[in-house]
């Protein structure tokens, strides 16, 4: 399995986006192509089943509209807007159309339900025949193992982390993936870490630098030249937004080296 492309280029969050391209629009990931990165997008699964192109649960904060992906058939979704523009959510089809194998892609499966793998298999259904690099993550341990049964692509287990500060009440499952036992069991073949869970603030992470011995780092969401500090000390790459291009370019190469043999699960 060759997955390095993942790692030569900066991947850009949700499509290349700003305040005139909304984030996972058509035009934000015609942006991503033109100036060379990978894309980071998110799929969901209709009410009537169509894979579309979203990160939020809900239709709120994008669309201005109080209701969830799920309850929703396409032809509803078709008549919201995405920030008050005139572009709309994209299925699957038209994402992987506009793509067409131009760069990288990097596709999160939403959904946290480890048992229903209604949003994988659909999604690996739309994969069939697709010759782009292509490659998968999510939270749900279950549906990063189901991918890892059912398909040959990269898979990486996405994790955060928060301090045991009683602050916040998801802490204990934050915690254990922040520590990346997760990984034990799911198997990923890279890993996609919070840059959060590295600040100056926080203790040194160790955790990533056992991981890091082991598989490749991907840090999201970089958003400062901060943030890419923090990166070069623990990851291979990163997922980024709402940058200045030239800082992008001018950290390219300048990542973690590979610790790990590449593409190996240890």
């Amino acid at each position: 399995m060759n997955f390095e492309w993942l790692f030569l280029r900066p991947i850009a969050h949700r499509g290349l986006h700003d305040e005139r391209y909304p984030e996972n629009s058509i035009p934000a990931y015609r942006q991503a192509i033109e100036h060379g990165y990978n894309i980071e997008i998110d799929v969901h699964v209709t009410k009537d089943g169509e894979v579309v192109v979203f990160h939020d649960d809900n239709l709120k904060r994008v669309c201005g509209v109080d209701k969830k992906i799920k309850d929703c058939t396409l032809a509803e979704l078709k008549t919201y807007r995405l920030k008050n523009t005139d572009y709309t959510i994209p299925t699957f089809d038209e994402f992987l159309a506009c793509v067409d194998g131009k760069t990288g892609v990097l596709c999160e499966i939403k959904g946290l339900n480890p048992f229903d793998h209604s949003i994988e298999k659909a999604t690996l259904k739309k994969l069939e025949g697709y010759e782009g690099n292509m490659a998968l993550q999510s939270f749900n341990f279950g549906a990063v193992g189901y991918i890892r049964r059912h398909s040959d692509l990269p898979v990486g287990e996405l994790c955060t982390w928060s301090s045991m500060d009683g602050k916040n009440q998801r802490w204990k499952p934050v915690n254990f993936m922040g520590k990346m036992w997760v990984c034990k069991f799911t198997k990923p073949t890279f890993i996609a870490y919070d840059v959060k869970a590295v600040d100056d603030s926080l203790p040194h992470n160790k955790w990533i630098e056992k991981w890091a011995t082991k598989l490749p780092i991907l840090f999201w969401t970089v958003n400062s030249e901060e943030k890419i500090d923090y990166a070069r000390r623990y990851a291979n790459n990163i997922i980024f937004e709402d940058m200045p291009l030239d800082v992008i370019e001018e950290a390219v190469g300048t990542f973690m080296p590979f610790k790990c043999g590449f593409g190996e699960n240890k």
